[in-house]
């Protein structure tokens, strides 16, 4: 039996292999024939257990000298005056257990716990003993679907299994003595807890004393701290807790901050009789951080939260951060981004965590584990129910855990609490649960605001308590979109308090190598094996790659709606690293980055960042383009700026390390296109504001004349130095003409402009149009009547309850801006519409003319004769569907196309007038047709047979 070792402040760590038992038992029947061994800390899912539910026993047997109960060593005695430093008292200290804890010493119950991500300490004095002791652990992980699972703190244990199932995915329950353990020998007064304020004007540190013994002390606290020793006299009764509080006043002592994260020390003792009885050190930064109006100011500075989502889930450790060693590069690559704040996802993070983030200067968002799903029905004030009690709980122990770290500025006590049940949100019983969380974490740590539940939407109406709202706004590369966040933000400016958006994001997929014994998470047989029936002519890793194209894209314009708004306090993109299937990442569950969505971020989240408010990424060769300029700035003013905006050759907007870690061999070769110098717009600025953000004019610049992919490239300069580069890849397209005439059914006046556009007219010749939201029963004769007689007719978007009119057996289904996974557009090989890059993932190129809905079947097909532009969701709610593509009916030859173009075209929109004027041409020319064989798209495999044929428009 192994001997502890103590250290200087009487710890003794418990960790290293335990025994352990799977399923439940009494500690007494607890049968070492049948234990196997276990790691302590760690969960049993990560070693191995991935279907254990349920309960499970954990033993330790260790030695210690000379243990014995307090009680009978004093026994007689009238004041404990000479025994501080004496070894005859002991507490157990449990970083953390998953979920419900009962602690056994020598057969005797010393304590219960039911937080999964706090620690907790249990008096064992009385059941120590003199040399060999055995320590039992029961550990009660409730499954999804027990009733008690939705009344803890479980963060994301079993989140939206609905969704994610588990397995695949990582939101399991999970189980076990995932934090460390340590016996602590002291004296009969412990120090509990110790809270430094941090304030540098106003320093005060708290000690929180408790006498184990059932005599009265006295004795001697210590406290030495920023270059100040103090000392007080302590007199305790029997059993007793006490706070007291220690001010030291103003300090001149260096301070914390992003930039320099100084760091100090609080060392506090406790001695009876000249002995030490307990001794504790803390660390801690000099920092304020308050609530100014709408902005947060942190050290009296204003402060632009620009943050990512951390869920703490690993690839080795599932629901657990590795050594420290990962810890320093996933907050270095965190950095490296332009990120000043991480914000900690649902969980209470190990404290290493943050210990590192005080080190490196990274300001952190902290989340308390109370989430959805949760027993609605029982929710109330603390003293209601067991689900308040335990939230309230979670929310103390893990404040009084982590407020001395300098790096916390933030809490958020839930995160979309009433999101599976909105009508909760109303009931006063909500309120109630509502203020109590607020209340918990405002009396356990008054120095930091608190948001209340970090919600969907501002909504202060239904936020009680709370300092700081919150929005989640999710969605994807349409114009359509970021007009309706940029609406919002402009609704939410007459707020009284601060706004960050605390969650919003797009998807990228991350590498997917063949693995011949993959893991249970490994995505690559839902994500590449559901693209190998899609008709994606590329290879899956291009796929991947220009998904990750399109995120950064994504990401970053929604990040700058965020930055043209003052009143916007930041944002946080979900997410830092991927989570299967949660493929959302600037990383991937391994820490690699996504090269290009890494890439965009960076460059959004530049302390000086010049931006554009485009109307569109896709203008006409020769053709001005003018657009509102906006500089937020972020650090301290400037003077004798410049700003530059011209279409040319300048470095690539990847690093050369980046390039180099691409694979560029089967990229298109519109991304790496030559670009033109064709004009030059400029401005000057006397004096750029420090901490705000401002519209500088309008840039008025022409498009280059040379049809391709250029980039549009704004520079900032102040006194002749460069201080921030932003561009914008911009496709140029040849003027959109196609001179013709069509017949057309549906809305004349929208659709007539629209022809105008590109040099059409509606009339009684030429092939048959069918106007955007036209088609109906009668429509719908007409059309098959045309096709019946051998003629061409081309179909414009339609609404998915037109399908029962189409001309052909069809089914449309709809595509929704929302939470989860997104719809990537790519195109085939075909070339019926050059305006859009073929064979490729869709970045912009198509976010003016965003489809409503998109055609999934034809004749119970996949695919039509010739898909020309395909939408692909891999997960949730898998979708495959056609965009754009041509189908053979009967004798005819029927075009649609899902994209929205007629207002847009109307306007003049460059995207809608090209794919516009492209369908026109396709369908007055010979064409080829594509048929596609399905029969052999098996096995996860793209298998395609073509044959060609010709058609001839009438």
């Amino acid at each position: 039996m192994e001997a502890l070792q103590f250290d200087e402040h009487g710890f003794a760590s418990l960790d290293g292999d335990w025994e352990f038992w799977p399923g439940d038992a009494r500690a007494e029947d607890l049968d070492e024939a049948t234990a196997v061994p276990i790691r302590v800390p760690g969960l049993w899912e990560a070693q191995g257990w991935l279907e254990l539910d349920g309960a499970a026993w954990y033993r330790r047997r260790f030695r210690v000298p000379g243990a014995a109960g307090g009680e009978g060593h004093h026994a007689g005695d009238d004041r404990v005056d000479d025994s501080g430093g004496d070894d005859r008292w002991w507490t157990l200290w449990f970083g953390a257990v998953m979920d419900i804890t009962e602690v056994w010493l020598n057969g005797i119950l010393i304590g219960r716990h039911d937080n999964p991500f706090t620690p907790f300490r249990l008096d064992a004095t009385d059941a120590m003993r003199p040399g060999d002791n055995v320590l039992a652990v029961r550990v009660f992980d409730p499954a999804v679907n027990d009733p008690e699972h939705i009344r803890m703190a479980h963060g994301k244990q079993g989140w939206a299994n609905h969704v994610f199932p588990s397995r695949p995915s990582l939101y399991m329950t999970y189980g076990g003595i995932w934090q460390p353990v340590q016996l602590h020998r002291h004296g009969p007064v412990v120090i509990d807890d110790v809270f430094v304020n941090g304030d540098p004007d106003d320093l005060v540190i708290e000690v929180t004393l408790t006498n184990h013994h059932a005599r009265a002390a006295t004795g001697l606290l210590g406290v030495r701290a920023v270059g100040r020793v103090i000392e007080a006299e302590v007199a305790m009764g029997p059993r007793t807790t006490e706070r007291h509080v220690i001010r030291l006043g103003q300090s001149p002592a260096a301070r914390w901050s992003p930039a320099r994260p100084h760091l100090h020390a609080a060392r506090v003792d406790v001695s009876l009789a000249g002995r030490v009885s307990d001794a504790r050190e803390t660390r801690f930064g000099l920092r304020t951080v308050r609530v100014a109006g709408t902005h947060l100011l942190l050290n009296g500075r204003p402060y632009r939260m620009k943050s990512a989502l951390v869920q703490g889930f690993g690839a080795e450790h599932l629901y657990a951060n590795g050594d420290r060693a990962e810890i320093e590069k996933e907050v270095a690559a965190a950095q490296a981004l332009g990120f000043n704040t991480l914000r900690l996802h649902i969980k209470a993070f190990e404290p290493a965590y943050l210990d590192v983030c005080d080190e490196m200067g990274m300001l952190l968002h902290c989340d308390i584990p109370v989430a959805e799903p949760i027993a609605h029905d029982e929710l109330g004030g603390e003293g209601e129910s067991l689900v308040a009690r335990r939230a309230v709980q979670a929310v103390r122990e893990q404040i009084r855990r982590d407020r001395n770290h300098p790096s916390v500025i933030l809490w958020s006590v839930m995160n979309e609490l009433g999101l599976d049940r909105l009508a909760a949100r109303s009931w006063d019983r909500y309120e109630r649960f509502a203020r109590a969380m607020v209340a918990a974490a405002k009396a356990t740590d008054p120095t930091r605001p608190v948001i209340e539940n970090d919600w969907v939407e501002p909504d202060p109406g239904r936020v009680f308590a709370g300092d700081v709202l919150t929005a989640h706004w999710y969605g994807r590369l349409h114009a359509e979109y970021l007009d309706k966040i940029d609406q919002a933000c402009r609704q939410s400016s007459a707020l009284d308090r601060p706004l960050f958006v605390t969650e919003f994001g797009d998807w990228g997929l991350p590498p997917m190598p063949w693995l011949p014994e993959p893991p249970f998470w490994d995505t690559r047989e839902v994500y590449a094996t559901g693209l190998a029936a899609t008709l994606w002519p590329g290879s899956v890793a291009r796929f991947l790659l220009e998904t990750q194209r399109y995120q950064g894209i994504s990401d970053r314009l929604q990040a700058e709606v965020f930055r043209r708004h003052d009143h916007i306090g930041g944002y946080c993109v979900t997410e830092l690293t991927d989570v299967p299937h949660e493929l959302n990442g600037l990383l991937d569950l391994r820490r690699r980055r996504k090269p290009f969505a890494a890439a965009e971020m960076r460059r959004a989240n530049q302390t000086v960042l010049p931006m554009l408010k485009l109307d569109s990424l896709v203008v006409i060769a020769g053709e001005f383009i003018s657009a509102p300029l906006y500089v937020a700035n972020d650090g301290e003013s400037l003077t004798d700026v410049t700003v530059d905006v011209r279409f040319g050759n300048t470095s690539s907007p990847l690093g050369m390390d980046e390039l180099l870690a691409v694979d560029t061999s089967d990229r298109p070769p519109e991304i790496a296109a030559e670009r033109f110098t064709e004009s030059l717009w400029a401005t000057q600025v006397d004096r750029l504001a420090g901490h705000r953000v401002d519209h500088h004019g309008m840039v008025v610049i022409a498009a280059p004349a040379v049809p391709g992919s250029h980039d549009l490239i704004l520079q900032l300069r102040c006194r002749g130095v460069l201080v921030a580069e932003n561009r914008y890849t911009v496709r140029v397209l040849r003027l959109p003409v196609a001179p013709c005439t069509v017949r057309l059914l549906g809305d004349a006046e929208v659709a007539t402009a629209a022809l105008q556009q590109v040099q059409a007219a509606a009339g009684h010749t030429g092939p048959l149009l069918v106007g955007e939201g036209a088609l109906d029963q009668a429509t719908g004769r007409t059309v098959g009547k045309a096709l019946a007689d051998g003629q061409v007719v081309v179909m414009l978007a339609q609404n998915e309850s037109a399908a029962r009119d189409f001309p052909v057996a069809a089914t449309l289904q709809p595509l929704q801006t929302a939470w989860g996974s997104s719809v990537f557009h790519f195109t085939t090989d075909h070339g019926a519409l050059p305006s859009l890059p073929r064979r490729n993932v869709l970045v912009g190129e198509d976010s003016t003319v965003h489809a409503g809905s998109v055609v999934t079947t034809v004749e119970g097909r996949r695919f039509p004769d010739t898909p020309v532009v395909i939408a692909y969701k891999p997960v949730p709610n898998a979708m495959v569907g056609t965009v754009v593509g041509s189908h053979q009916v009967g004798a005819g030859r029927l075009i649609f196309c899902q994209y929205r173009l007629c207002p847009s075209a109307a306007r003049g929109d460059a995207a809608a007038r090209a794919i516009l004027a492209d369908l026109l041409r396709w369908a007055s020319h010979p064409r080829p047709i594509v048929r596609t064989d399905e029969s052999r798209l098996a096995d996860g495999r793209r298998v395609a047979r073509y044959s060609h044929s010709w058609t001839v428009a009438r």
